[in-house]
């Protein structure tokens, strides 16, 4: 987006008497100082570790200076936010629920400290939207506002370009230093106080550097980068020289680290915010503008295409490694909560069972990449669609998609700014995690519109007395607090309901790893010029996993347990330990008894199918080789050696009958969860959303 991208401000609609004061005015002593802190100082907080929880600090303070106002302005859309905060709150209860895919157990407390982090982003971010519609204009002008968030997009630039040219550059926080042991070495809180300016890469088949700086993760600064810059060209350059020389420059360092960013979603939202904008222009009826902005954007991709920049695109789409991954990972984490618990989610992220490669699959050190990120990851869509459920991100979307309804007539400077900002986000949302400073950014979009829009006598917007929404919020209470409890009662009575209780018995194999020419291959080939047997595939785990789930094997383990083939294959699941030769069987059955008989049936019935594969592999390579040395003149001194060495074969093969494996450990069958909270929450959440409908509709009659 060119620097004369933004359009000038048409005449606004009416607005109040008193002219914009100067930015000036809006400083540490006044109320605006919340945000100014913040933003100004971004570049210390990032380096102290405390970047990412100032936000949710300062929120206080904002909260604050709301209670001693004598009128509030709520912003249209905002009863969706806090239903949507409601909804995250219910969660609460379901963190601990086995996800189909995902480890089961675990999570402990650190699963309960991620919920809170976010939770509290969520309210921060429902703060800030209110604090900043109800600031006075001479408090936080509009410019101002503007001011500071484009100051975040220098910051992001200048991140990025130390980022691209001292990447291992990494520092101890103040609050790192200071946290226990226990926390600073959890790799979700280590993330948050440990600041990088770069993360190394292996993108396009070789080490590259992503920025950044001032941010935990590389997709934040690419989020906040797109979204500061619609506030940087939003800026009244009018009536400032300087601004009108610092804007293009700004612009033109900015572009370095952006196109080597490898950071598609930022280039996404850069190329669709370009289409957009020449489609408002030319419907404002301005074509010579229109025409100026495709004309630039041709000459842009002319040079791209002739520069070396055309590579690194190109490499960057050439490997799209992480493409397979995250489509499996969306289909898992869409399947996996519509399973488990579709309508109120699971309240956070879980960690995959293996990978989608092995079962028995996980990161190393050598192969970072082998490992599975947890379900509900790789975009905020998705967190919250696994953590909140169909129903919480239905809430999450219609408030976003309302916002951008609200602003899409783009008649002022605000009302573009906010379009731009929201759809900027909208587009990123299944491709980043933006909850943070992106999304904080989009309410403070948010606040300043309404603010706008109130001014103009905009009726969406409601003024109401403090006192008169407190009267209101405890009159409304009982009713939602009666229908939140009458629906946990309804689920608690359907989780009640007779059911055939599950049990669930366990068995542990140990494989003895195949003689690697028993592995697989193909018996008829000839041996190499060193006599070796033909060169298998290596035998997996899953190829085991695979064996023992076959067809021939179940209906072994049917037949000496009295089950039906189809109850077993239904009941039975193989995991297995990261990077293990060991198989967990589980077997799941009503009856305790039988799912102990069934799970040593079916270990004993894989064992025998093991065994009957490698003696049969070891028949073929008898065969072969026999074929082979008939196939020798025992005349030829030069063939000697080579008879000799298929001799040796034969009779090591022959000789040769190692253990195909053993059971190592059995587990009681034990009765699983009946996952009771599941519908008492989800209970609790329609109950929830009944009784805000019904006082509601209370207080409109």
């Amino acid at each position: 987006m060119p620097a004369t991208a933004m359009p000038a401000p048409p005449a606004a609609p009416p607005a109040p008497s008193r002219s914009e004061p100067r930015a000036g005015r809006a400083g540490l002593g006044g109320p605006a100082w919340p945000l100014v802190l913040l933003l100004a100082g971004y570049p210390a907080w990032w380096l102290l570790g405390v970047d990412s929880f100032l936000p949710l600090a300062l929120a206080v303070p904002m909260l604050l200076q709301l209670r001693r106002r004598p009128t509030l302005l709520l912003p249209a859309g905002l009863g969706l936010w806090l239903l949507f905060c409601c909804w995250v709150v219910v969660g609460v209860v379901l963190l601990w629920t086995d996800a189909p895919g995902a480890i089961p157990g675990g999570g402990g407390s650190s699963r309960l400290l991620v919920f809170g982090f976010r939770l509290a982003w969520y309210v921060a971010c429902g703060v800030v939207l209110v604090w900043v519609a109800n600031l006075r204009r001479e408090d936080l002008p509009d410019e101002r506002a503007r001011g500071l968030l484009a100051w975040l997009f220098v910051l992001c630039t200048a991140g990025g370009i130390v980022g691209l040219l001292w990447p291992e550059i990494e520092v101890t926080s103040l609050t790192e230093s200071l946290l226990p042991a226990g926390l600073r070495n959890n790799a979700f809180v280590a993330s948050l106080v440990h600041p990088q300016v770069a993360n190394v890469q292996d993108v396009l088949g070789r080490p590259e550097p992503r920025p950044k700086a001032p941010f935990a993760f590389t997709n934040t600064w690419g989020s906040c980068l797109s979204l500061a810059l619609v506030f940087l060209l939003a800026l009244d350059r009018r009536r400032r020289r300087w601004l009108r020389l610092a804007v293009p420059l700004v612009l033109v360092v900015a572009a370095w680290p952006v196109a080597y960013s490898l950071n598609r979603g930022l280039w996404g939202s850069l190329a669709i915010g370009l289409v957009v904008l020449v489609v408002l222009r030319a419907r404002r009826g301005d074509p010579k503008a229109a025409t100026a902005l495709v004309l630039a954007t041709v000459v842009g991709i002319v040079a791209l295409v002739a520069s070396p920049l055309a590579d690194v695109y190109g490499d960057r789409f050439e490997n799209q490694h992480s493409n397979n991954r995250r489509s499996q990972l969306l289909i898992t984490t869409t399947t996996s909560v519509s399973q488990a618990s579709p309508i109120a989610g699971l309240g956070s992220t879980r960690d995959v069972q293996g990978s989608f490669a092995s079962i028995s699959g996980a990161a190393t050190p050598e192969c970072p990449a082998c490992g599975v990120p947890p379900l509900g990851t790789q975009g905020q869509l998705w967190l919250v669609l696994f953590s909140q459920g169909w129903i919480g991100l239905g809430l999450f979307l219609a408030f976003l998609v309302a916002a951008l309804a609200r602003a899409r007539r783009c008649r002022t400077t605000t009302e573009v700014t906010c379009a731009f900002v929201v759809l900027f986000l909208l587009i990123q949302l299944p491709v980043y995690d933006t909850l943070g400073m992106p999304l904080f950014l989009v309410m403070i979009a948010i606040g300043l519109l309404t603010r706008e829009q109130a001014a103009a006598g905009d009726q969406r917007h409601r003024r109401i007395a403090t006192p008169d929404l407190g009267r209101a919020l405890r009159r409304g209470a009982p009713v939602v607090a009666a229908t939140t409890v009458a629906g946990a009662l309804i689920g608690t009575v359907l989780a009640a309901a007779p059911a055939s209780a599950m049990h669930r018995a366990e068995t542990r194999v140990l494989l003895t790893p195949a003689p690697v020419y028993l592995s697989t291959g193909n018996p008829d080939t000839p041996l190499d010029a060193d006599g070796e047997a033909d060169p298998p595939g290596e035998v997996t785990v899953d190829t085991e996993a695979a064996l023992l789930l076959s067809e021939e094997s179940l209906r072994r383990a049917a037949a000496a347990t009295g089950q039906e083939v189809d109850t077993l294959r239904e009941a039975v699941a193989v995991t297995a330990p990261p990077r293990s030769h060991v198989l967990r069987l589980t077997v799941d059955l009503p009856d305790a008894g039988d799912a102990e008989l069934a799970a040593a049936a079916v270990a004993a019935s894989y064992l025998d199918s093991r065994d009957a594969f490698l003696t049969q592999r070891r028949d073929d390579l008898v065969r072969s080789l026999t074929r082979q040395l008939a196939q020798l003149n025992p005349v030829l001194v030069m063939l000697r050696s080579q008879r000799a060495q298929i001799l040796r074969e034969i009779d090591y093969l022959e000789t040769s009958r190692p253990s195909v494996g053993e059971v190592i450990g059995a587990s009681a069958a034990t009765s699983l969860p009946s996952k009771a909270e599941v519908p008492i929450a989800s209970g609790a959440g329609l109950g929830l959303l009944a009784g805000v409908l019904l006082a509601r509709r209370r207080r409109r009659a």
